[in-house]
């Protein structure tokens, strides 16, 4: 009988093969670089082959690694999946969700108390960043991403779609009759890290509303959605930001947003890993999140910007 190798050496090849970093590998598993290189040296020795090569800043798999990989990948797949299993009635313990700074605070956060109600027994840590944060480096759960929803090898579902149009201070807002009346105004510019000439700018919004664009520059730009909307408060300036960042300010009269037209933007989606989908917990709070969703769309706030309860969906 084929003798098996050691299962820790099978673990961290195919941590560091899924990082293609030792040290990535080392900080998920808990162990220090060098324990991480011995272990693969381990299984390379039992082998009798090269599993990766070894450059002077990268890793790279060898021919042998590429062909041991689906197999381990699949195992420890298989093994996460039984661990789930085991536990899919559970729903306490921890759950780290992580969002983009502006969903978490404007949207999200909001909302969570009737969940955390709801189960009382599940502890909800919330990590944002406009950053992609690996599931397994930083714990993660649950992702709701702001993206195409084009993620592979995971879970994904659809939550929202978003929409920009100007806001400003409400105590500014009389002044604002037609989407003309802000060629006269400051307006401060929100450009996320990852922004794209396809995403939604001032200049599309003009024109879509037959408008051409003002000749003038932004008197700032912001990488964070928040920012911009208190800088355009400071400021008595308008922003272009998404209806879903701005809706807690305009509940709390801070803001308005004067117009119904919009852009589309880009959606969020919920993702988690595959193998860990259908554990209790993951769907208890996306089956909340979705329902959570569902009322927004349903809101007085969301159908004043979509006519004739046409309802902006997926």
């Amino acid at each position: 009988m084929t003798k098996i190798p050691p299962l820790n050496s099978l673990q961290a090849f195919e941590a560091v093969s899924r990082h293609m970093s030792i040290k990535l590998a080392a900080e998920e598993l808990c162990l220090t670089p060098t324990a991480i290189s011995h272990r693969v040296k381990a299984l390379e020795n039992h082998f009798g082959v090269r599993l990766f090569h070894r450059m002077t800043r990268s890793l790279k798999l060898t021919s042998e690694g590429k062909q041991l990989l689906p197999f381990v990948s699949e195992a420890f797949g298989q093994l996460r999946q039984a661990s789930v299993a085991m536990t899919s009635n559970d729903i306490e313990g921890n759950l780290v969700v992580t969002t983009t700074r502006s969903f978490a605070w404007s949207w999200l956060c909001p909302r969570l108390p009737k969940f955390t109600q709801k189960y009382p027994d599940l502890k909800v840590r919330v990590l944002a960043s406009d950053s992609v944060l690996d599931f397994a480096r930083y714990s993660v759960d649950v992702s709701i991403r702001h993206g195409a929803g084009d993620c592979e090898d995971a879970h994904v579902a659809w939550v929202l779609d978003d929409f920009v149009t100007p806001i400003c201070a409400t105590n500014i807002a009389a002044g604002v009759k037609s989407p003309e009346s802000l060629l006269d105004m400051d307006f401060v510019e929100y450009e996320w890290l990852g922004f794209t000439e396809g995403d939604p700018d001032w200049a599309n919004w003009f024109k879509s509303n037959g408008v051409a664009p003002p000749n003038k520059e932004p008197i700032g730009s912001f990488s964070d959605e928040i920012m911009c909307i208190e800088a355009a408060i400071d400021n008595r300036a308008t922003a272009l930001v998404s209806i879903i960042a701005a809706s807690r300010e305009i509940d709390r009269g801070r803001i308005c947003a004067p117009f119904t037209s919009v852009l589309k933007d880009r959606s969020y989606y919920l993702v988690c890993p595959s193998d860990t989908a259908g554990g209790a917990k993951i769907r208890a709070f996306e089956e909340w999140l979705l329902n959570e969703a569902d009322d927004f769309r349903e809101s007085d706030y969301w159908l004043r910007f979509f006519s004739d309860n046409e309802i902006a969906a997926h």
